[in-house]
């Protein structure tokens, strides 16, 4: 039961870690640095992120995080992989992302404000959002899937060496 509960929590982890590095740059890479607020934006040495530059980032990230776990050349070039259809598919969700934002405005600064409107613009990005959050768990678990269980608890604990310092 412990060696269960300690590749779960290996998997746990190392599915945290991807989402920390990966979730920031693909986010603000959807945002394209738009909307209600002005965070990271996007932004990659000062321009907006193409899914071109999301990938090589990523790509750097991923080689920095399997380093330290002994992952095979084959193994990295299944990651990479992996995280480059994951952009491919939540820079797809950007126009719609884009086009919900543009519709808010537009109810927003329009004379008189439609509530029917807004809610059902709010349940087309809610929509967005949950799409992409899918996609960025099914790209966690197929990463999870590459790596063998000895490989994820290392990230796992690695991760956890990370936090408690």
């Amino acid at each position: 039961m412990e060696k269960k509960r300690t590749i779960l929590y290996g998997v746990i982890g190392a599915a945290a870690l991807l989402i920390l590095v990966a979730a920031r740059p693909i986010t603000a890479a959807i945002q394209n640095g738009a909307g209600f607020h002005h965070s990271w934006g996007g932004r990659w040495g000062g321009h907006a992120m193409s899914p071109e530059a999301a990938k090589e980032h990523l790509q750097i990230a991923s080689k920095w995080l399997l380093r330290d776990i002994d992952a095979s050349p084959e193994q990295q070039d299944r990651v990479n992989a992996i995280v480059a259809g994951a952009v491919d598919d939540l820079f797809r969700l950007r126009e719609r992302h884009q086009q919900n934002r543009d519709a808010f405005h537009r109810q927003l600064g329009g004379a008189t404000i439609d509530r029917a409107a807004l809610e059902e613009i709010r349940k087309s990005e809610m929509g967005v959002a949950d799409e992409a959050s899918k996609r960025l768990v099914q790209a966690l678990a197929d990463v999870s899937d590459v790596l063998t269980p000895e490989q994820r608890q290392a990230l796992a604990e690695r991760i956890h060496r990370h936090h408690a310092d």
